[in-house]
């Protein structure tokens, strides 16, 4: 049977139940911070030069109102009614430019005026605009409960019949009663300091607008002055991005006068090959196998304009901060609350970045790791300043907890990594300066022996007990003895390991290289390539093998060194020149150590001279006897751009000049603890602590000099 029923079709709109608005200010902001961030905002968008957050105290102390008032635009009655009083509404977002100021606007999605939701229920708004009359609206929140549809909550409002806070003058109040919380001093204290923050202090108020925090009581004295907090660093950095280039750069120590055996340094240039900004991206190799790459990170691309990035680094060693002239616990506590890197745009702070527990530029996750220089959030003061228009590729969250995660995101914490990277060095140059002057008693350049010895050095002073002492020093002794045997073993494993890295990366070229000939069906190119593979395993399996030390023909070793990184060379278009064939020289040496520490030296050559060079990349391995009086001398040449840190930084484990991770700080260290296993000695030198061959000074092939010295035979 057909079915001749009539379907009728009804529209009807949703309805908003009164309770939509609560849910919007409670949840979308997050806490008191966020909420007052929000109304401070929109004092900012109205084009104000100030704005005064106060907070006042009954004679009881309990807090009873908090005002939020600026010198902005303020608002007309028709404003407060179409616009004001409409959640959601995108006034801002299709104005580009605010009021008076010509600024963009910091408040987009029409919902930051529900932060007064967050603080309290009972609200009061006074306005003036241009020359109209004052205007008011008074909410109570505390009715929204009672009303079923959001229609039926009415908000008050209207012109005032008389001037309450604005008579000539133009801007905006909000009163906030009622409070909901508890506001205790741990809270206050916390908003203070989240206010306090919103201009960076590294902020010249060329845009002219200041956030100032008042109260009757005195819950907020004591807070440290914000100057004196920034001349107890050390360490200073400055710097400008645009596009894919480093602008302008900076770095001073500044040591206190009190650290009177040290001088001041500044660096104000970098290298032309420093400047360019890179990235660690993943690529896949001819075998499929997926890899990091450096590659040049133009900002632009993501739709990042000009960024300023400046940082204080702090110095908690207490052997220099025991000398600071300043107030130690307001300092601490200070750094405590505030330390680490925050993100500014025209000037107003983006939440969370710098706050405890956001790391967001990994700085304390490569302090774990030993990759980072050994410094931590907790020792910086730091600002990134972007400009809102040109930084439009960075899209805040609705919620105001930071940007998107996205590709312009992640482009931008590798642009500021980069040059974090660039200060730490600098940094830490100067701290081991500091350090081998003012930490006394402990070797600095060896971190457990150098503790161990300052241990053993306090039981002789401090443990009077005959016996007492004689039993505590015997095991440290044992533990001194053990370490160094578990360090030699280390040394050894882990020289292996850097340069099997190298081989595999040479291997994984030629198997690519031989799966591409054999599918092409290139038999001559095939039956070519297989020898290669079958030389470099045969090559880099003699390295495994701890082997004694003997007298052995130093050009022998060179020759090794040269065959096993033939193919390097050649891929990298880096030419070699060495006079191991023309010289004869006897040594005490191991075979494979010998080849493993020369090896690495001409991987860090290999990587510099390709870091900072397009064309014209050389490498010189020279063999002499004259260096070092009963030494056999090789030493590893480049044109690349010289080192970067101190030589006594360099040999140190965990320290790398190479940016971005790309080392662990490592090579050296190993190739230095190995030739004192070998009685030799390295040497990092410049081109006057060594006499070249006048060509190979000519061709410029002297700015990165490694010598590795063995007795003679």
């Amino acid at each position: 049977m057909k079915n001749n029923l009539k379907k009728d079709y009804m529209k009807k709109p949703f309805k908003m139940t009164a309770r939509v608005l609560a849910h919007l200010g409670e949840d979308l902001i997050k806490d008191e911070s966020i909420a007052l961030l929000e109304l401070v905002k929109n004092s900012y968008d109205a084009g104000a030069t100030k704005c005064v957050v106060d907070f006042n105290f009954d004679i009881f102390g309990s807090l009873i109102e908090i005002s939020i008032s600026d010198n902005g635009s303020g608002m007309s009655l028709d404003t407060i009614e179409n616009i004001w009083l409409v959640i959601g509404t995108d006034n801002k977002k299709n104005r580009l430019i605010s009021h008076r100021q010509g600024r963009l606007p910091l408040g987009e999605k029409g919902i930051g005026r529900l932060g007064v939701h967050k603080l309290g229920n009972d609200i009061k708004l006074y306005s003036k605009h241009s020359d109209e009359n004052e205007v008011y609206v008074s909410i109570d929140w505390s009715k929204l409960a009672e009303s079923k549809d959001i229609d039926d909550f009415k908000i008050d409002y209207g012109y005032s019949s008389d001037s309450h806070f604005f008579d000539k003058q133009t801007g905006t109040k909000i009163i906030v009663r009622n409070l909901k919380g508890e506001w205790n001093r741990r809270k206050l204290r916390s908003v203070f300091r989240d206010l306090t923050t919103l201009n960076s202090p590294f902020s010249e108020k060329s845009d002219s607008f200041e956030v100032v925090v008042s109260s009757n009581s005195n819950v907020f004295s004591g807070l440290p002055n914000l100057e004196a907090i920034k001349n107890a660093g050390l360490y200073y950095g400055h710097c400008t991005l645009e596009g894919s280039i480093i602008t302008e750069f900076s770095y001073e120590f500044k040591p206190w006068n009190v650290l009177d055996k040290i001088k001041s340094r500044s660096l104000t240039a970098l290298d032309e090959y420093e400047k360019v900004l890179i990235h660690n991206v993943e690529v896949e190799t001819e075998t499929g196998k997926v890899v990091k790459r450096e590659k040049r990170l133009d900002l632009n691309e993501y739709n990042i304009g000009r960024v300023q990035f400046d940082v204080i680094m702090y110095e908690k060693d207490s052997s220099v901060f025991s000398l600071l002239n300043i107030e130690k616990k307001g300092l601490n506590d200070y750094l405590k609350e505030n330390s680490g890197i925050r993100v500014y745009r025209d000037n107003m702070r983006v939440f969370d970045y710098g706050e405890p527990g956001n790391d967001w530029l990994s700085i304390d996750k490569r302090r774990l790791s030993r990759s980072g220089g050994s410094i931590s959030n907790s020792l910086l003061l730091g600002s990134v300043m972007l400009d809102r228009i040109s930084s439009y590729g960075l899209r805040e969250k609705t919620n105001r907890e930071g940007f998107i995660e996205d590709e312009a995101y992640f482009a931008f914490v590798d642009a500021i990594s980069y040059v974090m990277d660039l200060f730490i060095q600098q940094r830490n140059q100067d701290r081991m300066n500091l350090m081998s002057i003012y930490k006394t008693g402990k070797n600095v350049t060896e971190p457990v022996i150098g503790d161990l010895s300052e241990v053993i050095s306090i039981v002789k002073e401090k443990v009077p007990e005959e016996k007492d002492q004689h039993q505590i020093l015997t095991y440290l002794y044992r533990i001194e003895s053990q370490y160094n045997e578990v360090r030699d073993t280390l040394i050894h494993s882990a020289s292996i390991g850097i340069n099997l890295g190298g081989a595999i990366h040479e291997l994984e070229k030629q198997m690519a290289a031989l799966k591409s000939c054999a599918e092409a069906g290139n038999i001559f190119k095939v039956k070519e390539i297989i020898p290669v593979l079958e030389t470099i395993i045969a090559n880099y399996s003699s390295m495994m093998l701890k082997s004694e030390i003997q007298k052995i023909n130093v050009s022998q070793i060179v020759g090794k060194v040269i065959e096993y990184n033939r193919f390097r060379f050649q891929d990298h278009a880096i030419r070699l020149f060495s006079n191991y064939k023309k010289v004869d020289f006897m040594a005490k040496l191991s075979k494979t150590e010998t080849i493993s520490a020369l090896t690495n030296l001409v991987d860090n050559s290999i990587y510099w001279v390709c870091r900072s060079r397009i064309e014209d990349r050389m490498i010189y391995l020279y063999v002499t006897e004259s260096f070092r009086e009963g030494f056999v001398t090789v030493a590893v040449c480049d044109n690349g751009p010289g080192f970067k840190i101190a030589p006594e930084l360099a040999v140190r484990a965990f320290v790398s000049g190479k940016p971005l991770n790309a080392g662990m700080g490592f090579g050296l260290y190993i190739t230095h603890e190995t030739m004192k296993q070998l009685n030799g000695h390295m040497d990092i030198l410049s081109n006057c602590d060594i006499e070249l061959p006048s060509k190979i000074v000519d061709k410029g092939i002297d700015k990165a000099i490694v010598a590795l010295s063995f007795p003679k035979a």
